[in-house]
This record gives C-alpha cells, structure tokens and sequence, in this order.
C-alpha cells in the first residue's frame, strides 16, 4: 500500500508541474498492478532531474533580470539630441563692449568603437561696441551673424557619471549624465579679467537619447 501511495504521489506531482522542464523518464502504473521498488525509484529519479532542471533555468532567469546594463553600454552605440546655447559679454577699459550668443542643436552618436559622429546647426550674431566710433547722435557697430551647418567627428569615453568627449578640434567637453543613461548635460559660467578686459562666458546644452 505505501508503494501505491508514493506512486500516486509522483504522478500527481509530475502532472501538476506545468511551470517544471519537459519530465521524460516517468512511467505510469497500470492499473490493478503493484508498484516495484525500481518502478518509483525511477520515477522519483524522472521528478528530481526535472527539478533540478528547472532549479538551472530560474537561476538563469534570476541573474538575467538582476543584470543593470552600465552607462557605457546605454551610450555605446546610441544618438543623443543635443540643445545648446551660450553667450560672452566682453568689456575693455576704454568704454567699449563685445556681445556674443549662440545656440543651436546637434545629433551625437557615439559609436561602439569609441569614436564620435557629429552633425549640428549654430546660428549666432557677434556685436562689437567700439566707444572711439560714438557720437552724441549714433555709434557704429561691427555685426557679424553666422548660421552654420556643419559634420565633425571625434572620441567618447565613460568615466562614472561622465561622459568624456574630444572634439576632432582638440577641445573637450564633460558631459553629466543621468543614472538611466538617457539625458546628458554640460555648462557653466566663466568669469575673466585681466590685459584690460573683463569678460562673462555662459553655456549650457542638454541631451537626450533617441529610440533605437
């Protein structure tokens, strides 16, 4: 009678295990014959094999789901649309004055291999204020007014939260990004005297990632 029990018991285990691996091995008793020793020995064998199997394939599931891709893998590969603008106020002991914005946006992919794909549109206007050119009535200005379009290249790297970009030009620029890796920002503001001037730089620009 314990025999006929335990083997009840395996079968109605094995059927109810939809979520288990495929269990090969397992026998069913016929009816009206007694259960043998090897005959529940085997499938017992059959349940724990198909557990076991299925213990490796949650394992597998678990580390997957508790892999976070790191930034570099967020950036390698993808586009960023980026939006900047700025600004420079300059002023000289004599009275005069140099004005200066820009903005404008630009596409950043930052390929697998480490190098940069730029291309970007900048419109701008530079204004010169000279004092020596002034009358009571009217001054003269030197305007200079800019829209470019333009492609340019360069390299990338990650450091923690900082995205390390060289221009093709030789300047640089730190780039913040956010934990998930799909905004990026720089700017700031710089403040320079000295030869007679005195000068005010304003920057900021914000990326974000693009489907892919």
């Amino acid at each position: 009678m314990k025999k006929v029990i335990l083997t009840g018991l395996t079968a109605a285990v094995l059927s109810a295990n939809a979520m288990a691996a495929e269990v090969t091995g397992y026998t069913a008793p016929q009816s009206g014959q007694a259960a043998t020793a090897a005959g529940v020995d085997a499938n017992f064998q059959a349940l724990i094999t198909a557990i076991n199997d299925n213990n490796t394939r949650i394992a597998a599931l678990e580390a997957a789901s508790g892999e976070v891709a790191s930034l570099n893998d967020i950036v390698s590969g993808a586009t960023y649309k980026l939006y900047f603008s700025g600004g420079i106020i300059e002023l000289d002991d004599g009275g005069g004055a140099n004005l200066e914005r820009f903005g404008g946006t630009a596409d950043l992919t930052f390929n697998s291999d480490g190098s940069l794909s730029e291309t970007f549109s900048e419109s701008g206007r530079f204004i010169s204020l000279d004092a020596n050119i002034c009358d009571e009535s009217s001054c003269s200005h030197y305007v200079d007014t800019w829209n470019d379009n333009e492609t340019g290249g360069g390299s990338w790297s990650v450091t923690g939260q900082t995205l390390n970009v060289t221009w093709s030009d030789g300047d640089s620029e730190a780039f913040m990004l956010s934990s998930d890796g799909k905004v990026i920002t720089a700017g700031g503001g710089n403040l320079d005297e000295g030869d007679g001037t005195s000068g005010l730089e304003t920057f900021v620009a914000v990326g974000v990632r693009l489907a892919d």
